[in-house]
């Protein structure tokens, strides 16, 4: 069976000539032979005919049709361009709904046609087509150059003579080749010419005037374009985009070139079905592949996306000539008999005009070695797959031309498959064909040993390596086979590499040779630190690392086996369980780095890119599986590291490893150290890089109590030397410890360096305390502080020394002196100690090493006499008595006992006035102990002040609400709660608790803000708005008032309701305007009492209003019955007859009783 069988060939070997389409006999062709795709036809409507229909009731846009060289741009324009211009083409379409949609444009349009050749500026060129179009039509017009009209106005010109000549055309331009003549323009010219196209589209809507024109992709995405983003933007609004795509080009040569018939289907269907086991394509869109057979569905789609020389391809052409070449050829019957795209290949690299490009011209030439390759290794048992391996390499070429080269584009196994279709003698289940495609791909790798074909890591696809030569990835996977991972240390060494970037560790190792660092870690419970060290390997070279630290954190082999000690003082981090493909990726990163050392020079930078690329492979699985795969190991206990709370986003893995051998050692640090000091109140943790400044900030607290510190304090807190206010050594035990040895020691006798600190480590300066095991630097804080407080003098070599009386000498001392200090011992002469407590008790700065200055004994004095002149006013506050409302505020007993304590204190005052020279000072009696007892009743000075301020308070806000009770009813809630707050005033007071005075002061002010609303809101329903008032005067001057004032007193009228109406208008006041609640919360009173309008009704002034209203209607009704009497009717001859007829109009409603006629009716009753 021969292929011209089963398809009926119409070839399509010429090109389409825009300007050919004018042609009677050339369009009639075109329009008979176009063939519509169902999307084509739906574009046809919304596009074309929507933008070229003659009296539109929308806003019509120029037309850009859009689609590569051979896929029928020209073709179409010249279908809709010809039909435009005469309507007896319409019969010749081959679609019957189409037929009636282009009926609507069918002869309507003289038609322009050219295509683009020139450099020109487009505006002349087009102007110029015009000209020469209307003068062979008859129209005598000619654009005028000189012209300050926008182009769109010349155009609209233009079409004003046109339109004069032709009532009933329009005007239809359409150009070919526009995007090819757009690439040659310079950036300067470009925007002219874009600016050109936005008019012509513009000129579209609204107008008798159509553009249309052909480019090979959107303008608004050309890469050349992008520059002109801004103006492309702007054409884009102003036309429609009609794209032709892979289904229309494919529906063409179904179609068209390879049009079946439903026998030929069944024989086609019959052939392909053999297949469809081996083929997934085949077997899930079996319909596509019989009505494109011979031509592979994936074939059109590869066509279109090579990257380069797209205007000397021609894909219909192409197809043309290959189903030429095969018609008289028997269809195989081993095989599916499709044109895949490799086969492409030959085509392309044969064609000279495509070999003038350089990437297409290096491919080829890279083809050709592996097509050499090829012909070597595919030779005895493998000659079988050589033309398989032809096809696969033509594919690769096809493939890599699809983008880029740097790009490495390739394709799959699978693809590989599906898309050539080959098949294998004996080879009939789709996995053992995929497997052999598979093995040929590689063996094509082998052969060209790896330098021109080969296969990325990361997608596994193969690809043709068009810089050829020295593959160095294949070189660096040799040796990482055959070297690296045969010796286990070797690989465990780059592994170590690896895990030292990763962790960040810069500085150089603790000992030459070793993978062992310095270290330090975070004592989580005591916000300080430990030192240790971190080994890279098994725990061998422990023992043989000095000094001892206090912990030990070990980072196992990969490669090898662990050893572990399990001691308490060591964590393991075993990270064996990670995957096969990291400890691959970390043998091909050692022998990178390995290659580069021993690669020439001109070779090391393509090492280096490598070691930089497995490196960042490393880094990313490492990322990816660190947190599941490390072992946290600890006395043998194993746990996941992510079991552990892990740093948060930003993290460095060193941290992250730090974080959680920190938790781990914690507990551990706390049994072996307990005595260490905690230093809780620190922002942030000690560590071995803040360690020195915060010594400095401690010591330089000791020196200066009074300046803000934080720190300092922080650090003197821990040790126990900070109350908060001063120093102090009561509450430390490292400096009870050494004030007992001295005291152990007798009188005279000193502490020696070793009896205070040992030496762990001297060569490393690594000294602790004896009695706690504390850091030398936290011992020597210690000591400083009891210097300062007059306890110890510290002595060193020589005649220096630190005591109270220079301890600022303290901050010029250096780290060495910490240690090297000789011994301590207790100060002599002056009473230090004592006189320290003397400056703290009177709340002055550390004075002891002023002495001898005037100003200090000045400032002693001072402060002496004006504590005692504060404890005179507070001892006579509490003879005369504390009370609130009459309700003491201290008992009898405290009274007695402050008064005693303080006539104390007031002695002790005066008596320290006495010492007013250096020389008395010297002779100072009163010890530390005597002098911090007594003053502990100067805090009664504030307590005092501080009741008596409450007893002011409260007075005022009680007074406040005694006198606003008056003003509340007693039926309101609001009285029963205020009655009740000011009753419990005793019981408050005497609890003289702060809690339950901030409630019941809270209590009181909530009690005065709910009378405040209470008053406002009384005030406000019995006290008249300005526009009330107004309304007020108005009603008491009305006539309705008048009238009812005139006719009050008559016998008929009974006036108790009226006169009731009148005392509540008139007791209703205007409300003060300034009245605020703030006011009512200062002073309870404003010239309204609630209590005085309690149970008394209230109305608004309209209310009153209609009360008038009421009032009147019904004397009015009483008059009128008075005048219907019939004793009254009897009477009316004696009236008058003006007054009778006064009578008689009121009696019959025929007038209304006025403050006019009032009076006369009222004396006629």
């Amino acid at each position: 069976m021969q292929y011209k069988e089963l398809i009926k060939f119409e070839p399509i070997t010429t090109v389409v000539k825009l300007v050919s389409a004018g042609e009677q006999s050339i369009a009639a062709n075109l329009v008979k032979t176009f063939v519509f795709s169902k999307k084509m036809q739906e574009d046809l409507r919304e596009i074309i005919i929507k933008n070229l229909v003659t009296e539109p009731t929308y806003e019509t846009k120029g037309i850009q049709v859009v689609g590569s060289y051979g896929t029928g741009k020209s073709h179409l324009m010249s279908l809709v361009s010809a039909i435009a211009e005469n309507a007896d083409l319409v019969k010749h379409i081959q679609n019957e709904d189409l037929k009636k949609v282009f009926k609507a444009i069918a002869g309507k349009y003289k038609v322009l046609r050219f295509e683009i050749g020139t450099d020109k500026p487009l505006k002349d060129i087009v102007f110029a087509q015009i000209e020469r179009f209307l003068n062979k039509e008859g129209v005598a017009f000619k654009f005028d150059d000189d012209s300050h009209f926008s182009w769109k106005v010349l155009i609209q010109q233009m079409m004003g003579e046109f339109e004069a000549k032709f009532p009933k055309q329009h005007f239809l331009i359409v150009i070919d080749e526009m995007l090819e003549y757009l690439k040659g323009r310079k950036p300067n010219e470009l925007n002219n010419d874009l600016m050109l196209l936005r008019q012509l589209g513009e000129a579209c809507d609204n107008s008798r005037f159509k553009l249309m024109f052909g480019v090979q992709e959107l303008l608004y995405r050309a890469p050349e374009f992008q520059f002109q983003a801004e103006m492309l933007n702007r054409v884009e609004d102003r036309y429609a985009d009609l794209i032709i795509t892979k289904e229309d080009v494919s529906y063409v040569v179904k179609e068209r070139l390879l049009k079946k018939d439903i026998h030929q289907k069944a024989k086609i269907r019959e052939h392909l079905l053999k297949f469809a086991h081996l083929f997934e394509g085949i077997n899930t869109n079996l319909n596509e592949f019989i009505d494109l057979f011979p031509v592979h569905p994936n074939y059109v789609s590869y066509f279109e996306k090579i990257k380069h020389g797209k205007s000397q391809r021609e894909i219909l052409k192409v197809l043309s000539v290959k189903f030429g070449d095969i018609l008289e050829k028997e269809v195989p019957l081993n095989n599916p008999g499709l044109v895949t795209y490799d086969t492409y290949w030959p085509d392309l690299a044969s064609n000279p005009a495509m070999l003038a490009i350089p990437d297409i011209r290096m491919v080829r030439d890279k083809v050709d070695i592996i097509s050499g390759r090829i012909a070597n290794h595919f030779t005895g048992a493998r000659s079988n797959r050589k033309d398989i391996a032809q096809s696969i390499a033509q594919a690769l070429a096809i493939r890599i031309l699809c983008d880029d080269l740097d790009k490495r584009n390739g394709a799959s196994t699978h693809s590989l498959k599906e898309d050539l279709c080959v098949t294998i003698s004996g080879v009939d289940e789709p996995e053992l064909l995929l497997a052999a495609i598979d093995s040929t791909a590689k063996q094509l790798v082998t052969a060209t040993a790896g330098q021109y074909v080969d296969q990325d890591t990361v997608s596994a696809d193969f690809y043709i390596r068009t810089e050829g030569g020295i593959n160095i990835p294949q070189l660096i996977r040799d040796y990482a086979d055959e070297v690296i991972k045969k010796d286990t240390d070797q690989a465990d060494q780059y592994y170590f590499d690896f895990l030292q970037y990763v962790l960040e560790i810069q500085q150089d190792s603790y000992r030459s040779g070793f993978k062992i660092w310095q270290h330090s870690l975070e004592w989580i419970d005591k916000k300080s630190f430990r030192l240790g060290y971190i080994f890279f390997g098994n725990p061998n070279e422990r023992s043989t690392t000095e000094p001892i630290q206090q912990y030990y954190i070990f980072f196992c082999p990969l490669f090898n086996s662990i050893n572990r000690n399990d001691e308490a003082d060591e964590v393991y981090f075993d990270v064996a369980g990670l995957s096969d493909e990291f400890k691959d990726t970390i043998c091909l990163y050692g022998a990178a780095k390995a290659k580069h050392a021993s690669a020439p020079t001109n070779q090391k930078q393509l090492f280096k890119s490598q070691i930089e690329e497995y490196q960042r492979k490393a880094i990313g699985m490492f990322d990816k599986e660190y947190a599941d795969k490390t072992k946290v190991i600890y006395k043998g206990d194993s746990k996941s590291l992510k079991s552990y709370p892990l740093p948060g986003e930003g993290s460095t893995k060193e941290m992250i490893f730090r974080s959680v051998a920190a938790k781990v050692l914690n507990k551990t640090f706390n049994d072996k150290y307990p005595h260490y000091p905690a230093f809780t109140d620190l922002l942030q943790p000690l560590s071995k890089e803040n360690f020195d400044g915060r010594i400095k900030a401690a010591l330089k607290k000791i020196t200066a109590t009074s300046q803000p510190n934080r720190d300092g304090e922080a650090i003197l807190s821990g040790l126990g030397l900070w109350s908060g206010q001063t120093i102090v050594s009561d509450n430390s035990k490292y400096a009870e410890s050494i004030k007992k040895k001295l005291k152990e020691a007798g009188t005279g006798a000193v502490l020696n360096r070793s009896d205070i600190i040992w030496a762990h480590y001297a060569p490393a300066n690594l000294w602790y305390s004896v009695d706690f095991n504390i850091d030398y630097q936290l011992e020597f804080i210690v000591l400083a502080a009891l210097s300062y407080k007059g306890d110890i003098e510290i002595n060193w070599s020589g005649s220096k020394n630190l005591s109270a009386t220079n301890i600022e000498s303290v901050l010029t001392l250096s780290e060495e002196d910490f240690f090297t200090f000789q011994h301590v011992k207790q100060p002599q002469g002056i009473p230090v100690k004592h006189l320290k407590a003397l400056f703290t008790c009177l709340g002055l700065p550390d004075y002891t090493s002023e002495l001898e200055k005037a100003e200090t004994i000045s400032k002693i004095i001072t402060s002496a006499k004006n504590n005692a002149d504060r404890v005179v006013r507070t001892k006579a506050i509490i003879v005369q008595g504390l009370k609130c409302r009459n309700v003491p505020l201290l008992s009898d007993e405290d009274s007695a006992k402050m008064k005693t304590e303080l006539e104390l204190l007031g002695a002790m005052l005066d008596s320290i006035q006495s010492y007013n020279s250096y020389g008395k000072l010297k002779a100072f009696k009163f010890t530390e102990d005597e002098l911090t007892e007594t003053f502990k009743a100067y805090p009664y000075c504030n307590l005092i002040d501080k009741l008596k301020e409450k007893a002011e308070k409260f007075e005022r806000l009680v007074g406040y609400l005694y006198t606003a009770q008056s003003y509340v009813v007693q039926e309101n809630p609001l009285f029963d709660d205020i009655k009740s707050a000011i009753d419990s005033l005793p019981a408050v007071v005497a609890s003289a608790k702060d809690n339950n005075i901030k409630k019941y002061e809270a209590l009181l002010n909530s009690l005065i803000d709910r009378y405040a609303d209470y008053y406002l809101i009384q005030y406000t329903r019995c006290r008249l708005s300005k526009q009330d008032d107004l309304a007020k005067v108005r009603i008491l001057g009305s006539e309705k008032k008048r009238i009812c004032d005139i006719i009050k007193d008559s016998e008929f009228i009974t006036a108790t309701e009226y006169q009731y109406w009148l005392n509540s208008i008139t007791s209703l006041r205007e409300a003060d305007a300034s009245l605020t609640k703030a006011k009512v919360l200062t002073e309870p009173y404003h010239d309204f009492n609630p209590r005085e309008y309690y149970g008394k009704a209230t109305f608004k002034i309209h209310e009153l209003e209609e009360q008038l209203d009421n009032i009147l209607e019904k004397w009015t009704n009483a008059m009128r019955s008075v005048f219907k009497d019939p004793s009254v009717q009897e009477n009316m001859d004696i009236l008058n007859a003006a007054d009778r007829k006064l009578v008689e109009d009121f009696r019959t409603i025929k007038e209304e009783l006025t403050a006019v006629n009032a009076p006369r009716l009222r004396n006629l009753i």
